[in-house]
């Protein structure tokens, strides 16, 4: 076998130009880690037939995929538009309405109850990520009049954000707990938290997933400024995190975003949790074949800042190119990562110590993760196999971004699909942790030849311990 050419993951919505068999095996080919099913948009029933096809794509072709399911959250959302979008032109006025209308040139309906009461004359209003701004010019009723100061196109169940204004709600509805229990019954690997504020809201998660007996990897995602000011409390009760820059982008003052993304990663990082990095990444290749310049860079300066992942939204969900988004995503990744490489020495020191000085107690696991490290710094290793019951010592050794694999042995089907949110983790499911299985599986796949030299991670006695204690170096005889 071969394994990716990028240990960067890959993150693609599913859509409208995504939702055939034959773009999703192009997708998986150009190197898809996770497809994301946005249950915003879209019923049950197709979302279910999407599972179906990825799943049986997955199998056929023999590469694991995750499946992340992001829940809806409470945001205010544009309603349904007759034709699925209308231009907004600059300078026109257009009525938002909560009210039983149809949306059409001049008239938006909101999803919204009571959001004529959020907004007063004066206010901006931004809309799709803040591409497209309003400002209020009255409010009547159930109305608000508005002039469209920056236009464009506006689909169907676009978000809609006035900045400093407080939605007093809880973060989850009764729709997010119903589409927990689609998530659960379907077998989603993970689910994305919209709008999470604080660590309770995750919490409530995890207790509904155990109270129905299901096992889903919680990704909170960071949109609000709330979640900001609580992230350290967001991050130890989350599985991982998603930078989601669309609505932080327009919550928080625009150019405070990319040190505020930084922040985000490395604090993530540290943890040991894996973090994505979302919105607009190759927004341009929605319309175009080719990216600009700019998100070429934005990509490449996340994965050097230490993001796990990277996520296409709307490129592969309704763009033209889903498939050319894929590959260039990959691109991206594997040209930045050899960078990487060439300078791992010098960042992994930097990095050890950092997580030294941070990590306040540090684990057993810790000290192996910071011991292959060093280890790799002056012995030639092909490979780092850890075998792992619930993926946290692949995740600790990845913090330090090694140059190698790290092949992860598991006997769990679950967690080797979380582990395709992890940089350069490649998980294997196996009928035991043995070495002498690893060593087999690895034989198998011609990933090593006599005389190649591996590190494995494993804990001993066998049996009688809480965790990964040892670690060993010796050549494939």
């Amino acid at each position: 076998m071969k394994l990716p050419t990028h240990k960067t993951k890959i993150v693609a919505t599913i859509g409208p130009a995504s939702s055939n068999r034959r773009i999703l095996e192009k997708m998986l080919r150009g190197g898809m880690n996770v497809a994301r099913i946005n249950f915003a948009h879209g019923s049950l029933e197709e979302h279910a037939r999407i599972i179906k096809i990825i799943r049986a794509l997955g199998k056929r072709m023999n590469r694991r995929v995750a499946i992340l399911g992001d829940l809806p959250g409470v945001k205010i959302r544009v309603g349904e538009i007759e034709g699925g979008y209308v231009e907004l032109k600059r300078g026109a006025r257009i009525v938002l309405s909560t009210g039983n209308v149809r949306g059409r040139e001049g008239q938006i309906p909101v999803d919204f109850e009571g959001f004529s009461r959020l907004v007063s004359p004066g206010d901006r209003i931004y809309l799709s990520d803040g591409f497209i701004v309003l400002k209020v010019e009255k409010v009547y009723g159930e109305d608000v009049i508005c002039k469209v100061i920056s236009g464009g196109k506006l689909f169907s169940h676009k978000g809609i954000n006035v900045p400093h204004t407080r939605v007093d709600v809880e973060a989850l509805t009764k729709h997010d707990f119903e589409i927990l229990e689609f998530i659960i019954e379907n077998g989603i690997d993970a689910a994305g938290l919209s709008f999470v504020g604080k660590a309770e809201d995750v919490i409530k998660v995890r207790k509904f997933v155990r109270e129905n007996n299901g096992r889903v990897f919680i990704i909170s995602k960071i949109e609000r400024p709330l979640a900001v000011r609580n992230f350290e409390e967001i991050l130890e009760a989350s599985d991982g995190i998603m930078v989601a820059r669309g609505d932080l982008g327009v919550e928080t003052p625009i150019e405070k975003l990319p040190i505020l993304q930084k922040k985000l990663i490395k604090k993530a990082k540290l943890s040991g949790k894996p973090v994505i990095t979302a919105t607009q990444m190759l927004e341009s290749m929605t319309v175009e074949r080719m990216p600009t310049r700019a998100e070429v860079t934005d990509v490449a300066n996340a994965i050097i800042d230490g993001t796990d992942a990277v996520m296409l939204s709307e490129e592969t969900a309704i763009g033209k190119y889903p498939v050319e988004s894929i590959r260039m995503m990959a691109k991206i990744a594997r040209t930045t990562e050899n960078y990487l490489d060439s300078i791992w020495k010098e960042r992994v020191s930097q990095w050890g110590i950092r997580i030294q000085k941070e990590k306040q107690s540090p684990t057993i696991k810790d000290a192996i993760a910071r011991s292959v490290i060093a280890a790799l710094n002056s012995v030639d290793i092909k490979y780092i196999l850890t075998p792992t019951k619930t993926g946290e010592t692949p995740r600790l050794i990845s913090r330090f971004r090694p140059r190698q694999w790290i092949l992860a042995f598991t006997t769990d089907e679950w967690v080797a699909s979380t582990l395709l949110f992890s940089y350069g983790v490649y998980p294997f499911v196996v009928e035991n942790r043995s070495e002498e299985e690893i060593i087999g599986v690895i034989r198998k796949e011609l990933l090593v030849k006599e005389g190649d030299t591996v590190l494995l991670t494993e804990g001993k006695p066998l049996g009688q311990t809480l965790g990964t204690n040892t670690m060993k170096i010796f050549r494939i005889a």
